[in-house]
């Protein structure tokens, strides 16, 4: 059995209620991140031994998540990630464990998301909280809630009315494709994409009308072209995002606990002030809601 940390003290509340990223196609390999411990640059604020976790190596939490994530995890490759919202969050609930280090693999999106590597503890790649995927994942409580935007060329002839006609592209085997599918029903076949990048890439480059994806991606993505393209609008999606464990995990509560703990003392908010507010630039509710398809 493996060694576990004795609880020094119990929090409890509920958790902060973030879909997808510019994830890499390619699959990385496993390492720490620079700095102590893996720990990177973040700062741990958390009391050291409060919680307890069993992890599958002793005195460390063994993470996973898909690069590249700016503002999440910033840093391209497990050896020379800093810090980021995600990473620090998982780097204080390590430390309020009291483990040692943090040990960090990259996977390949579809690699992730199918659950098909089950040798972790951890991961965070804002993945979205729905059914179908609880029964690949044991999910923590959210974190993060996210909204779902329309990207478009400045100029475009697209917009809410006719945006249907469009050529829409999204990330593969989300939620957005999900609901374009089920609920938007564009006349045109969708373009799937493995990676963010790519996608709005391929938006500037016309080969596509529109992106549909999370708020906050559509934000940090699209700025390497702001004289190209523009947010369109948002439609209200309330899409909870959480950190995923093995569907066998003996951890959920101790991680659950921990989330309340952060939240309670403003560890989470400190993170959102110190990595997402200037990642998104401006704040993500105030761009405007699109009526319900």
């Amino acid at each position: 059995m493996q060694r576990r940390i004795t609880a020094l003290a119990a929090v409890s509340a509920a958790a902060l209620a973030l879909t997808l990223i510019g994830c890499s196609s390619d699959t990385g390999g496993g390492g720490e991140a620079s700095g102590p411990n893996g720990f990177g640059d973040c700062e741990l604020p958390g009391e050291a031994g409060s919680i307890q976790l069993d992890p599958i190596v002793d005195g460390q939490l063994s993470v996973v998540t898909v690069l590249p994530n700016p503002g999440w995890w910033n840093g391209t490759t497990p050896e020379n990630l800093t810090d980021g919202f995600e990473m620090c969050m998982l780097a204080d609930i390590a430390h309020r464990a009291g483990l040692e280090k943090m040990s960090i693999k990259v996977l390949s999106w579809d690699q992730y998301i199918s659950g098909s590597f089950t040798d972790y503890d951890l991961g965070a790649v804002v993945t979205s909280i729905t059914e179908e995927r609880k029964a690949i994942f044991t999910f923590s409580d959210p974190y993060y809630t996210s909204n779902r935007s329309v990207t478009v060329q400045k100029g475009s002839k697209f917009d809410e009315t006719n945006i249907r006609e469009a050529k829409i592209g999204t990330i593969q085997s989300t939620t957005n494709s999900k609901w374009l599918t089920d609920v938007l029903k564009p006349t045109q076949d969708l373009a799937l994409f493995s990676d963010g990048p790519e996608m709005f890439a391929a938006l500037a480059a016309g080969q596509v009308d529109a992106i549909v994806t999370d708020t906050e991606t559509a934000l940090t993505q699209s700025k390497p072209y702001a004289d190209q393209l523009e947010i369109l609008g948002q439609w209200k999606a309330d899409d909870d995002w959480g950190m995923v464990m093995p569907l066998d995990t003996p951890n959920v509560g101790a991680v659950n606990e921990a989330l309340a703990a952060m939240k309670s003392d403003g560890t989470l908010a400190a993170l959102s002030k110190k990595y997402l507010e200037p990642l998104f630039g401006i704040d993500p509710a105030s761009i405007r809601f699109l009526d319900a398809p």
